[in-house]
């Protein structure tokens, strides 16, 4: 076959197929493209978390703002909470009155008769609650007075009161004064005990509030 009735393309194509130096420009081609699709796939993946984190923080502003107008919402309620756990040193501070007459008279044996009961604060520690200042006692301060006849048959019967009722307050409680001035017709006792003021007065017959269906 003669050359000259070959055409120039087919001539083109057989050097392109056979030549080494465009093989291996077709070669350096094709590992050029290869080396792209690492970047291609990087270049997609970043495009989907960047949508992603949009989206995302998208869903985080609208969350903010509804969480901003609940708390707008709530801020008078917070407020008053606020005052409550700030007055809870002074609730915390008392002495259940009523348990203890209640107890003195449980305690009462016959051979005695009370005829005087104090209860005054003490130790008082000054509070800052918004613009007052408040001033908390400590403890409780229990005076009693009263009168055992001098026939009694428990000639002890005010100490073994004064023991009993001691038992039944917190056990920082203690006696503070205990004496007894025999009369001609009777003797007459005092007794003074201190107790603290947010101690545990379970032993008074005080019940613990176990839900706010029993308030």
């Amino acid at each position: 076959m003669k050359p000259h009735l070959i055409s120039q393309e087919v001539l083109a194509s057989q050097v392109f197929r056979y030549d080494p130096a465009y093989r291996f420009a077709a070669f350096v081609f094709f590992c050029f493209l290869l080396a792209q699709v690492p970047a291609v796939i990087w270049l997609v993946y970043e495009r989907q978390v960047g949508a992603e984190r949009q989206s995302r923080a998208a869903q985080l502003a609208a969350d903010a703002a509804k969480i901003g107008s609940e708390h707008k919402a709530l801020a008078d309620t917070e407020k008053k909470l606020k005052r409550i756990q700030d007055l809870a040193p002074i609730l915390r501070a008392r002495l259940p009155i009523s348990a203890v007459l209640g107890k003195i008279e449980q305690l009462a044996s016959p051979d005695l008769t009370v005829s005087k009961i104090t209860v005054d604060a003490e130790a008082f520690q000054p509070l800052q609650i918004e613009a007052g200042l408040f001033r908390i006692p400590q403890q409780i301060r229990i005076s009693m007075e009263g009168e055992q006849g001098l026939q009694s048959t428990h000639a002890d019967a005010y100490n073994e009161f004064a023991q009993a009722l001691l038992r039944s307050l917190p056990p920082e409680s203690k006696i503070a004064d205990r004496s007894i001035i025999a009369g001609e017709r009777y003797k007459t006792f005092r007794i003074t005990l201190i107790a603290p003021t947010n101690g545990n007065y379970f032993g008074l017959g005080v019940t613990k509030i176990a839900s706010q269906n029993s308030l």
